[in-house]
């Protein structure tokens, strides 16, 4: 049985094609079955914080040199690594923003991506993760459409960060395009028909 963490980050809400995509996807591997638990961790509506100066320090800070302030100034950082921790599957939605993720899923990611906890260093230097062998899907949404041979600033930089400070390589992109397009109709069964939890 699998635990699955919902992560939604568009202010649009109830509008938000990003948010109905990965609710489709949510909708594919429940009728797959073998899901025991769903948390969802809606950014929007509770705002993740922004690091400042008192607290940009812990992030950097080996977990044995925590104290009592530290807990309190990762109170929120500590509640999201355990979600991710509990979770085998994590669904992430997102809109295309300026080029780049929603401002929320950033914060998320700041606060999540912590030396000693999602990754340690090893003999040489390198970095390890320590959440491997989960799954993530990526659902993505943008007014415009993608171009050929041009960057994808989304899903590649979203591999690179989960691979990179958590282990995490086993990650599936979901997109729907042109949603700013006159008479728009999102068929979300057309983006998923090659849809299979693995």
């Amino acid at each position: 049985m699998k635990n699955i963490l919902h992560i939604i980050s568009s202010a649009r809400g109830e509008l938000s094609y990003s948010n109905k995509l990965s609710a489709f996807i949510l909708e594919k591997l429940l009728q797959q079955g073998n899901i025991n638990k769903i948390t969802v961790r809606d950014l929007v509506k509770e705002t993740p914080p922004h690091a400042d100066e008192m607290s940009i320090h812990e992030f950097y800070k080996h977990p044995r040199l925590y104290d009592e302030q530290s807990q309190q100034l990762l109170s929120y950082a500590n509640t999201i690594v355990e979600e991710v921790r509990e979770a085998d599957i994590i669904i992430i939605g997102t809109p295309v923003f300026n080029l780049g993720i929603s401002t929320p899923l950033k914060a998320w990611l700041d606060q999540l991506i912590r030396v000693g906890i999602t990754y340690v260093f090893d003999e040489h230097w390198n970095r390890v993760g320590q959440f491997k062998g989960k799954k993530i899907y990526l659902s993505i949404a943008s007014g415009g459409r993608s171009i050929e041979e041009t960057p994808d600033y989304i899903s590649d930089y979203l591999k690179d960060v989960f691979k990179s400070y958590t282990g995490i390589t086993d990650v599936e992109t979901y997109r729907i395009e042109g949603t700013m397009e006159s008479g728009f109709i999102a068929d979300y069964e057309s983006v998923l028909k090659d849809f299979y939890a693995s």
